[in-house]
């Protein structure tokens, strides 16, 4: 399947005419996410499934300063677009970057990290948002007489960190590990075993990255990427979760106008698109989107979106990368637009979210940093579900020992089950089964066709039905 998805991407690369104009209807109006009288800046979301809320649900986090000497973080539910509320913050305290890296259970939404100067250098705290938004904490992480920045999860389990212009790696059940060093920064993962960072070369900066070794249990690299010019702002995409796929992105500087390259750390492949000639290009970003609930057939969408000055104004594009060659211009403003980031659901559920894709970026207007947003719906209509494997879902999700994987048939016919890895390998295929009409369910305790248990992390459910496929993801712990 990677091999597959791979092939499309080059496919849509080589047929990239670099044109610019608007596809479809198919993206919404731009509208602001926040106050227009103070600075908010680095959103990140986190997309709650039905099974902690009815329906699916969520929730934007991110950095506001109404002063010099503070700043804070906030959350807002933008499923019902209430009010923002604080869920850190203190007096003449920074408190940056967020990330949700945990969904909870019970009474608990997620588990969402920080960095914060409140001891008087930067070190790693958490905090805990409730199902009545009230944010436990902060509770430290990591912490030392050194700054400790640019915490970022790869999976709920795995971490790397930067202190002191050094790479740091770790899980919850093993040793910390010294990556990289001296003179890098702003490390990014891929699962658990990928992480790219930047390193300064003298005057210019490279892009590299360390991979683990699953059988040697170690960490080998560093690799370089690019070595040529500045190499900066480096992502692995985002979905619902942080990490939406394995290629690499990052913006060059060669010394004349800054543009975006790709790199697969599996496959040691380059690629080069997503840039307007003589136009800086920067701040990419890329997710792809699973849309087989709407098709016959199973299909990815593989969106990139980043800010160009081809206008003349620095403004948010964004395209389709699979064979799509045509830009839509996402921010349509005179101004100044930056750091866009696609999120998007990958659910697999109706609910009111689903198969939606959302791309936000930060909007310098009236003398402050704004958060705009605009959204993709890829629902079609009731029309084309009539055959489908309908309202799939699984719960307990996450899950330990056991879940549940309920789905509701159209059609009488014979159902299979295949788990998968988020690479697309086949973890076992489960029992098939006859089924009539109406709603079945069917277990999964964790294990692959050797019976042995499959280490934490997120999988995909493929329920066949042999004209039609659907697919869920499942997160065991």
């Amino acid at each position: 399947m990677k091999k597959l998805y791979i092939l499309i991407i080059l496919l849509g690369v080589a047929a990239n005419t670099q044109s610019q104009d608007t596809w479809g209807d198919t993206w919404g109006p731009p509208y602001p996410l926040t106050d227009s009288l103070t600075d908010n800046v680095n959103a990140t979301l986190s997309i709650l499934p039905q099974e902690f809320w009815q329906p699916d649900t969520l929730y934007m986090l991110w950095e506001r300063s109404s002063d010099p000497l503070s700043t804070g973080i906030y959350a807002r539910n933008l499923t019902t677009m209430a009010g923002s509320f604080m869920v850190a913050a203190q007096l003449n305290v920074h408190f940056k970057h967020p990330r949700v890296f945990r969904r909870g259970t019970g009474d608990t939404l997620f588990y969402f990290s920080y960095e914060t100067d409140m001891n008087g250098n930067w070190d790693l705290y958490y905090s805990i948002l409730m199902k009545n938004e009230v944010a436990l904490g902060p509770y430290p992480f990591i912490q030392s007489s050194l700054n400790e920045r640019t915490l970022n999860w790869g999976n709920s389990m795995f971490f790397t960190w930067e202190k002191e212009g050094n790479i740091y790696a770790k899980e919850f059940f093993s040793d910390t590990v010294h990556l990289a060093g001296d003179s890098c920064h702003n490390p990014i993962s891929l699962s658990s075993a990928i992480v790219a960072y930047e390193m300064a070369l003298g005057t210019e900066t490279g892009a590299f990255f360390s991979i683990y070794d699953d059988i040697g249990h170690n960490w080998t690299g560093p690799f370089p990427i690019d070595i040529s010019g500045t190499n900066t702002h480096l992502t692995f995409g985002n979905d619902s979760y942080g990490a939406g796929g394995s290629i690499l992105f990052w913006q060059n500087n060669n010394g004349t106008f800054w543009t975006i390259k790709g790199f697969d750390p599996d496959f040691i492949t380059y690629y080069s698109f997503n840039n307007f000639p003589g136009c800086n290009n920067i701040s990419p970003s890329y997710c792809y989107v699973n849309i087989t609930t709407y098709q016959t057939f199973p299909a990815f969408c593989t969106f990139s979106t980043f800010a160009s000055d081809v206008t003349g104004n620095m403004e948010i594009y964004v395209n389709n990368v699979l064979g799509d060659t045509i830009y839509s211009n996402l921010s349509d403003y005179s101004g100044i637009d930056a750091h866009p980031q696609l999120f998007n659901n990958f659910n697999t559920l109706f609910g009111a979210l689903d198969n939606q894709l959302f791309d936000i970026w930060e909007s310098y207007r009236g003398g402050h940093w704004q958060l705009w947003a605009t959204k993709m719906d890829f629902l079609t209509g009731e029309e084309n579900l009539k055959n489908e494997v309908a309202r799939l879902k699984c719960s307990p999700n996450p899950f330990t020992d056991l879940t549940r994987i309920e789905y509701f048939i159209r059609e009488e016919g014979s159902t299979c089950f295949t788990i998968f890895d988020l690479n697309g390998k086949k973890i076992v295929n489960m029992n098939s089964a006859s089924d009539g009409n109406g709603k079945h369910s069917v277990t999964w305790n964790g294990r692959d066709g050797s019976g042995a248990l499959v280490p934490a992390g997120i999988y995909v459910c493929a329920v066949n039905t042999g004209n039609t496929v659907s697919r869920c993801k499942i997160i065991r712990l």
